[in-house]
């Protein structure tokens, strides 16, 4: 396929998916964030975040757990904030990043998501997501094996693997960049000459380890209850936020694909085609649990759309992929896009 073709592509996502906006009573531009009902639904989540936290603070282990749910669901919010999806007001979606305050550091996932992640998605110079956990997991051929990524072909040392994922997010990733004053050397640290948001980002890191960790242990009525609390609510975030981020763009398909070189270089909207992946696309179970990144491949092509309306432009975007011979990747269920990541990591365990 000609370069020509597929820059081609780009023009025709916007113009065809603009169309399909408005022939469903949306404005690309002035309805494109998030509608009143899914603004209610931050509000509910929002709530169940501050009445399950304050029962975590207070040393019960299964609230620990309700409060990890909900500070997942809770980072919807956040994430649409990041990608200025929640109102067109930018002071709104800037304070709406928060909503990542219990999976990650806002301040740092706006520069290793929205920044760079979006960008450069699955580049292993400039994707800071290809670098995360490389003390346990290899998920790029780039990097050279090592006896201890024998274990990744065990499912289960993965599950283990993805409990400590919000702790690196939240907590170790951030103080590394704030230290280094850059993340992995691909992304500049702003913050560093912004001092009211270098000041919030350190405040993420103090407030977070008060309320998730010490706060338990000064009011449970036991210290291995608190110990329980602590391990209950990093695993749980861990596991929601690594098995539902890490899925989408980790697989043979998405990083190996033969197509996959020329599109890097040829046309950036066929490669976040590539790269991305969709799961049970006709579920509303999915499309909630996993804050909407069951349409990756949509949320790549449209950042700036609210994730409430990526299911209306997903078959357009389908047939124009298939008009252009580009790859679309819509696995069936969870399950079967697990699969295909887990044998991917089974793949890197051994020499290659």
């Amino acid at each position: 396929m000609s370069l020509i073709i597929l820059l081609q592509i780009a023009t025709e996502l916007k113009s065809r998916v603009k169309i399909e906006l408005q022939d469903h009573g949306i404005d690309p531009i002035k309805h494109r964030s998030a509608s009143f009902s899914r603004k209610c639904y931050y509000l509910f989540v929002f709530i169940c975040v501050i009445m399950s936290g304050r029962m975590h603070m207070n040393g019960s282990v299964i609230a620990s757990f309700l409060f990890a749910l909900a500070g997942w669901l809770f980072g919807s919010l956040g994430h649409d904030g990041g990608h200025y999806s929640v109102s067109r007001n930018p002071i709104i979606n800037d304070l709406a990043v928060w909503g990542m305050f219990l999976i990650a550091n806002p301040m740092m996932w706006q520069h290793q998501h929205t920044y760079a992640h979006h960008s450069h998605t699955n580049d292993f110079d400039h994707d800071p997501d290809l670098h995360h956990f490389t003390a346990l997991l290899r998920v790029h051929r780039k990097h050279n094996h090592e006896k201890k990524y024998v274990a990744q072909s065990n499912p289960l040392f993965v599950v283990l693997a993805y409990t400590i994922v919000v702790f690196g997010t939240a907590l170790w990733i951030p103080f590394d960049m704030m230290v280094k004053g850059s993340l992995y050397n691909m992304v500049t640290l702003a913050e560093k000459k912004r001092p009211i948001r270098f000041f919030m980002m350190v405040f993420h890191t103090v407030a977070y380890s008060y309320i998730t960790i010490i706060s338990p242990f000064l009011n449970s009525r036991s210290v291995i209850v608190a110990l329980l609390c602590v391990v209950t609510h990093i695993a749980a975030s861990g596991l929601f936020f690594g098995f539902f981020s890490q899925i989408n763009h980790l697989n043979e398909k998405s990083i190996e694909h033969d197509e996959l070189k020329m599109h890097l270089k040829g046309s950036w909207a066929a490669k976040q085609v590539i790269t991305s992946n969709n799961f049970a696309t006709k579920s509303f179970f999915w499309h909630i649990f996993s804050n909407g990144l069951n349409q990756q491949i949509e949320h790549h092509l449209f950042p700036g759309l609210n994730h409430e309306h990526l299911h209306i432009i997903a078959p357009i975007v389908q047939k124009i992929c298939e008009e252009f011979h580009v790859p679309y990747k819509a696995y069936e269920s969870y399950i079967e896009i697990c699969r295909a990541g887990l044998e991917w990591l089974n793949t890197l365990s051994k020499p290659s």
